[in-house]
This record gives C-alpha cells, structure tokens and sequence, in this order.
C-alpha cells in the first residue's frame, strides 16, 4: 500500500495470479503470495514487471499466521489451499500441540517456500521485513529509488498508512509488528524442532536460531498476555 500510493501505481492484490483481469492497467502494483513457476514467471515477463521479494524470519511469519487466521477466512484460499491451515489452529495457542504440528508439516513448508523461491530470483529486488520496520523512511526510500519513483508522497504517506491503519482493519491486519517476537512466545525446544525442519529456508534466507532459553510456562503466559 505505501509504495503503491508513493509511486501513484493502481494496486492488485490476488490469491491467483489466473484470477487476474485480461487487461491490465499500464502501471500497476501486484501483491501476491504465489509459486515461482514457469508459467507465472513467463506472465510477469510479458507484462514488464520488475520483483520485490520480502523475507521475514520463518518463526515470526508462523506466529502471524497463527494470530491472522483468527480473523481473515481468505487464508483458507492461500495458494489455493495448498498451505493447508488446519481448522483446530484458529483457536490454539503459540505452545499448543497444533501448532507444533503445523509448524513442521508440508503445508508450512508451502506457505514458507514462496519467499525462498523467489529470494532466488536474480532480477528480483530483496527486501527484509525486520529492515522495514527498524527504519521504514530509509528503506522506502532505497526501494522507490530503485524503482526510479520519487520520494515526494513518501513523508505524506507513511504518516497516511501507518501500523495503527492495519490494527484497525476489520481482519486485524496489523498485531504486534515487532520482529523477534517468537523468542518470547515459542518455547526454545519447539523452535529449535521447527528451525530444523525448514533449516534450508531459514539458510537461504539468512534467518538464524541465537542462543536463549524460553520455557513453555513463559511462552505460554506471554501468548495469553498478548491475546488478551
């Protein structure tokens, strides 16, 4: 939405990439979470788009789809179901067994193979999400110069769309927005079980485990601290 709105792109966002229209606007902002293959990569080629890629630490990522599914249906539609959210996650918790389990199966390693796929892109441009948060007006500015754009709106625009504006959405968009935050609400034996299961993603994306010791009784009441 920020970029969007800074360089005046319309924007489009999807589940599919088949779902969208014929004809598209000649300049235009495409949000999706979708397979880097062959047939969608020949689309973004025709139509001349340029790729950002985001990263986000795979343990924060999990711990957002946690709380999102809560609250939004559509993720049901996640690469089309492929991501294969189990209907007992929407009411469990960060230390729950459910979770546990769904951090460690194909469908997780689906949702978490999308950003590992494109991060291999060469023409794509990579961006971390914990760098967006630290210090969003030197990061945006870094990526609408690489888009060519100006930076004009950009002051405007943050000001406009800012974490308050996603915690105010009807589907609870925006939650705590502090990267690290798995430290406090994943137990260290269960991070370290889900850390080896997509080790290959955490490598290629430059994600790490660091030393630190959560139990689950801390995980568990900082879970329900945050929840309620």
């Amino acid at each position: 939405m920020v970029l969007a709105r800074t360089l005046n792109l319309e924007e489009i966002a999807v589940h599919n990439w088949r779902a969208l229209p014929s004809e598209l606007p000649k300049d235009c902002f495409l949000q999706i979470h979708w397979y880097r293959e062959p047939n969608f990569q020949s689309f973004l080629r025709e139509n001349e788009f340029r790729l950002m890629v985001l990263a986000r630490h795979p343990l924060d990522v999990l711990l957002s789809v946690l709380h999102f599914i809560k609250y939004e249906p559509l993720t049901a539609r996640w690469l089309e179901g492929n991501c294969a959210i189990p209907p007992e996650l929407i009411e469990s918790s960060s230390v729950s067994a459910a979770f546990n389990k769904y951090a460690t199966s194909w469908g997780a390693e689906n949702l978490l193979s999308i950003s590992y796929q494109w991060w291999h892109d060469p023409a794509a441009l990579r961006i971390r999400y914990e760098e967006l948060v630290g210090d969003p007006k030197v990061q945006y500015t870094a990526i609408v110069k690489a888009f060519g754009g100006t930076t004009d709106r950009l002051e405007t625009v943050l000001e406009e769309i800012n974490f308050e504006t996603f915690r105010a959405m009807p589907n609870r968009h925006g939650w705590q927005g502090k990267p690290g935050l798995w430290r406090k609400l994943i137990p260290t034996i269960a991070a370290l079980k889900i850390y080896a299961y997509h080790r290959r993603v955490f490598d290629a994306l430059g994600y790490s485990i660091p030393v630190w010791l959560t139990t689950r009784a801390a995980a568990k009441r900082n879970w329900e601290r945050l929840v309620v």
